[in-house]
């Protein structure tokens, strides 16, 4: 468990002397912190998303406290590991309501996040999730209490189909991770992509830890598809891509955004070389144009998360979520009036605007995910990097 709570005692304790020596006005001044929670998978299958968010949330919380605060109050942060775990997630729910947070965070995966939904609308407790299907926050009406920061998978869906329309690649292989977010991944994909004349011609499951995919990528081969899509994260991204050079594949070969960590290209090496990666613009910042109001952004937080947490560097888009989720927190919490409390930051957050690092976020009463499809990048890997695809 990650807690901020030791820093904010240091702090209490600076105005209890304060308060001793007479100076009465600064016991008057001081506020309560809002207390926060997160739920992240820091261990398991889901660590290499889990562990930047904690990290990037960190860096978010230390900021603002550093800078005094939002409206003098601090903000206690207390981060828990599900260990990739839906029934650990849930558990980490209910220990942190105890701590009767204004809002908590979490969780990274899709299934993890889809167990605690429930748990939250019924607490009546802001969950702000870091995972990616649309499922998560929709439909709006059964879901008051939640909302997301990631990219949607129909958004990813759509911007790889774009991309692979005007290379005439519509006849595809779809490998996808499975749980919800690799079947949701696939559903949403082959819905936004029949009007456009996409077609699945083969569909195989790899479990999230899977050592081998020889049988996924043999039906793949059988299949001659015009593109390989895999829909899934690390560990299980590895092993296709080893089947894939063992198969001698060399269709073109698609990951989803679930693949978009720096750790996987220097995990890979020249093996990844030439394979597209639906990614967001923390990847390629270097590439982007001057004026983009990204780039002076993720010129911030890159080198600061690689100084401050170089056990996970690369940067990645997972790590962004986590820092737009605190800056989310921060703006929603800045347009409420009155007292701050879970009610009243849940209905600040349905109208809030915001330029984060991944993009600009635009949430609403009808609409509790920010970002659209323009936040979306097709990358190519090559030499270990990611680069804007061409």
């Amino acid at each position: 468990m990650r807690s901020y709570a030791a820093r904010l005692a240091a702090v209490l304790l600076v105005l209890l002397v304060g308060v001793c020596a007479g100076a009465s006005h600064i016991a008057r001044a001081a506020a309560e912190p809002y207390a926060i929670g997160a739920i992240l998978s820091e261990s398991g299958p889901g660590a290499t998303l889990g562990r930047p968010e904690a990290d990037s949330m960190e860096m978010g919380v230390d900021e603002i406290n550093k800078a005094g605060g939002i409206n003098g109050h601090q903000i206690q942060l207390t981060i828990l590991d599900d260990q990739s775990d839906a029934t650990t997630a849930v558990n980490d729910f209910r220990q942190l309501v105890d701590k009767h947070p204004v809002a908590i965070f979490g969780t990274p995966l899709t299934p993890t996040s889809l167990a605690i939904v429930s748990a939250a609308e019924a607490a009546h407790i802001p969950l702000v999730s870091y995972a990616s299907s649309i499922s998560v926050v929709s439909p709006v009406a059964q879901h008051q209490w939640i909302f997301k920061v990631p990219i949607n998978d129909t958004e990813v869906a759509k911007s790889m189909q774009e991309f692979m329309k005007k290379r005439n690649e519509t006849k595809v292989s779809f490998i996808y991770r499975n749980d919800d977010y690799g079947k949701t991944g696939m559903a949403h994909f082959e819905e936004v992509g029949k009007p456009l004349g996409f077609e699945i011609v083969s569909n195989d499951a790899i479990m999230p830890t899977a050592s081998d995919a020889t049988t996924q990528l043999t039906h793949a081969k059988a299949a001659a598809p015009q593109a390989v899509i895999c829909w899934t994260t690390l560990p299980s991204a590895a092993t296709i891509l080893k089947a894939y050079h063992e198969l001698s594949l060399t269709t073109p070969l698609y990951y989803s955004d679930g693949a978009a960590t720096g750790v996987f290209p220097k995990q890979a090496g020249a093996a990844l070389d030439g394979a597209y990666i639906a990614t967001m613009k923390v990847n390629v910042y270097t590439e982007l144009p001057a004026n983009d109001p990204q780039r002076k952004l993720l010129e911030h937080y890159v080198p600061d998360f690689e100084k401050n947490y170089p056990k996970d560097a690369p940067a990645s888009i997972f790590g962004t979520w986590g820092f737009d989720g605190v800056n989310f927190l921060k703006a929603a919490l800045l347009k409420v009036k009155g007292p701050v409390t879970a009610a009243s930051l849940r209905d600040a957050m349905e109208n809030t605007t915001f330029v984060g690092v991944s993009g600009t976020f635009k949430f609403s009463p009808s609409q509790h995910y920010g970002l659209s499809e323009d936040a979306v990048l097709m990358s190519q890997i090559q030499n270990e990097r990611f680069h804007m695809a061409k």
